[in-house]
């Protein structure tokens, strides 16, 4: 099915945290079933582990823009200065189609992947050579559990972005030519197979290892993840006649509650700290598994490219309209809301987290810039920035930021909680509960200085938000709004509008506050509409979803064209 090549990288950097410690190994990780010298002792299997890291794009790496956090700008959430849509043409090549776990640049410098079978190939290798390695049964368990894991997380990503994929249970060579052109397995298929992964590294995987590396409690922290958004898809994408939606999204409120109730983790005081520290090891309450950075070892530019006098990609009006205010009602309902005809109204009586999310004391937009910074809708987005209370200079030079990224975090485990919880409770299959919302929901909006959400105010058709969709009860309105702020632009928002069946939220015609910023005062630089708000791009451009097309991302065409011709017409996803 793709193309191989080996290309193997002369050093992989890996991010083992906790201590100080990056490693630099100078090794050629095996990629054939025929390589006993190697797997000789849990060292080497460690050592072999470490490239699956590189699947965590975090903030990204040097001067890339290729991270998790902020630059993902396709949604309803930002508005950035460069208009970002959906392509219209399948491409040739993706480097997701591969068995490489690196490409080679131009220059023949060998860059990781964040997305290929590589890493399939690569933990299918392991499974079946780990039992090789000289160590003890639970050690291997151990191991076996963390190639399941990666197996697990990599599928999961490979069906988010294209449905359907081949099916590789076991290492193949090169050489197995009915395996490498393997046709494309059915999503549920591929996904059915994902929770059996992820029970078996929840069974065998260490409670501990070593500091922030997967362990059991991460394993846990992905299924309650991955099954959410299997579940609600299944759930919503009726057209596709999945089953068993009720089973994952119980899977999903059974792993959350297995971390939640734990007592193992507790929120950070700051809701900041999750996205600013310079030691996420020290800042750890919260946090499952992150990403460190170390000045000379690994570094990213976000903070650089938001310190930079290029325009910030801004977030939209319909991200900064969707924080509550303090009493816990939204602003088409609240009495505290003071309107937005200027940025001193719109902070007034607002959930605190839009206050850490956005510079809320000055707009920052073309002929008004806050120092020299401008914003494509006036708001700048200030919450992955540096707490210059403690860090009084820092580097804002591209590739020399060292802030650490979350991985896997407790806010997200109650988020997963909650709407699977009201998922459940939509199909007939649970009740949610007062406790159920104050264990979670309402401990994320205690930290924003809002109003504890009930069950009576739910109840309460009063209370109903005028924006609601018709489609969904006030309680999973209110719940995925609760998800939206606490993970803005945290690189959530596209793959759950997508698994909600939400396309129409991209679109410019049907969703135009998306396509908005802020209320300003005008002057000859800068664009806004009729009613004064900064309208990014030109009244001729819209964004269209396509559905189904839009739905999942097309195969390669150059992919299809290496399977026999009958069932070329197959290969491709509706639509492309």
């Amino acid at each position: 099915m793709k193309r191989i090549t080996r290309y193997l990288p002369a050093a992989l950097i890996l991010l083992t945290m906790g201590t100080a410690c990056k490693k630099y190994i100078d090794v050629n990780n095996p990629d054939t079933l025929s390589d006993p010298t190697f797997w000789k002792t849990e060292n080497s299997v460690r050592t072999y582990n470490w490239e699956f890291y590189n699947e965590f794009p975090g903030y990204g790496n040097g001067s890339g823009t290729n991270g998790d956090f902020y630059y993902p700008t396709l949604s309803d959430d930002q508005t950035p200065s460069g208009f970002t849509t959906f392509p219209a043409t399948a491409p040739a090549n993706s480097t997701d189609w591969t068995f490489n776990t690196t490409v080679l640049s131009s220059s023949n410098v060998p860059t990781y992947t964040l997305l290929s079978f590589g890493y399939i190939r690569k933990a299918n290798i392991m499974l079946d050579r780990v039992d090789l390695a000289t160590m003890d049964a639970a050690a291997k368990a151990h191991w076996k559990g963390i190639a399941h894991f990666f197996r697990a997380y990599t599928y999961f990503k490979l069906v988010q972005e294209y449905g359907g994929v081949p099916f590789y249970g076991h290492g193949i060579e090169i050489s197995d030519s009915i395996n490498v052109y393997k046709p494309r397995d059915t999503h549920q298929l591929v996904m059915d197979s994902v929770p059996a992964d992820l029970n078996f590294a929840v069974a065998n995987l260490r409670a501990v290892d070593q500091p922030n590396t997967v362990n059991r409690d991460v394993a846990l922290a992905l299924k309650a993840r991955v099954c959410l958004w299997e579940g609600t898809y299944r759930k919503y994408h009726t057209e596709l006649n999945m089953p068993n939606a009720d089973q994952y999204l119980q899977a999903a409120k059974d792993a959350a509650n297995t971390l939640i109730t734990a007592g193992t983790y507790t929120l950070a005081p700051s809701y900041q700290t999750a996205y600013n520290s310079e030691d996420l090891g020290a800042d750890k309450s919260e946090m499952l598994l992150y990403k460190r950075y170390d000045a000379g070892v690994l570094m990213h530019s976000l903070i650089a490219y938001l310190y930079s006098t290029s325009i910030i990609n801004g977030p939209s009006k319909s991200a900064v309209e969707s924080y509550l205010c303090t009493d816990g009602k939204p602003i088409t309902l609240s009495a505290l809301y003071q309107g937005d005809a200027t940025l001193s109204n719109v902070k007034s009586n607002r959930d605190l987290r839009m206050g850490i999310t956005i510079d809320t004391n000055h707009y920052a937009y073309a002929g008004a810039a806050y120092n020299s910074l401008s914003s494509s809708t006036g708001y700048r987005p200030i919450k992955f920035l540096p707490d210059t209370n403690k860090i009084k200079s820092y580097p804002t030079q591209i590739n020399t930021n060292t802030s650490d990224a979350p991985l896997f975090w407790l806010a997200e485990v109650y988020l997963n909680y909650a709407e699977a919880a009201a998922e459940l409770q939509d199909m007939g299959k649970y009740t949610l509960t007062q406790a159920d919302l104050d264990a979670t929901i309402n401990k994320l909006r205690a930290r924003g200085k809002v109003a504890p959400l009930t069950i009576a105010y739910l109840r309460d058709p009063t209370n109903a938000d005028p924006k609601k969709d018709a489609d969904v009860s006030s309680t999973i309105w209110e719940i995925r709004r609760e998800r939206r702020v606490e993970l803005m632009m945290d690189g959530f928002r596209y793959q759950d509008l997508m698994r909600w069946k939400k396309g129409s939220y991209f679109s410019s015609t049907a969703n135009p506050d998306s396509w908005l910023g802020a209320k300003v005062p005008g002057n000859p630089k800068v664009l806004l509409n009729s009613a004064g708000y900064i309208t990014p791009y030109a009244a001729a451009t819209v964004r269209n979803f396509v559905d189904p097309k839009n739905y999942l991302s097309p195969i390669p065409t150059n992919q299809i064209l290496l399977y026999p011709g009958s069932i070329q017409t197959t290969m491709q996803n509706p639509g492309w």
